[in-house]
């Protein structure tokens, strides 16, 4: 099984649908994709499309100091397939 992971600064955003309609078409093909962004997007989104990629893309700066550190700790000892 191939993962794929996609680190963008905000995602999703109304100008990002060619990295949406990329994403689609790699899981579309069996690809697992996993979608990271550094900051939230401040814009309302409306597209139901975007709304939908927002429920699967993890936003890391979300998680403050703590959760990130929470996290290095998790991949350190190896268990951070899932983070």
């Amino acid at each position: 099984m191939t993962i794929l992971a996609y680190l963008v600064n905000q995602y999703p955003k109304v100008s990002h649908s060619f990295i949406r309609r990329e994403i689609l078409a790699l899981e579309a093909q069996g690809l697992t994709l996993h979608r990271y962004s550094l900051r939230p997007c401040p814009d309302q989104l409306v597209d139901p499309a975007d709304v939908a990629e927002l429920e699967h893309t993890r936003v890391v700066l979300a998680v403050g100091a703590l959760g990130l550190l929470l996290g290095l700790v998790r991949v350190a000892v190896g268990g951070g397939q899932d983070f």
